[in-house]
């Protein structure tokens, strides 16, 4: 498998697992579950800060 490839897989996966914790921090209808989603959310993405507990 070239680098090229490897990278394209790696960026289709990071991209479908953020697309997935953003739906489910905005949609989900637990508040527990929304609260997870945005805190790993907030893992991934660099440069966006944690949201405060409430």
């Amino acid at each position: 498998m070239s680098v090229g490839l490897l990278s394209t897989i790696a960026a289709v996966f990071y991209g479908g697992t953020v697309s997935v914790l953003a739906l489910t921090a905005t949609f989900a209808r637990r508040r527990t579950l929304r609260r997870e989603a945005r805190s790993t959310l907030a893992l991934l993405v660099p440069g966006r800060p944690e949201e405060p507990q409430r």
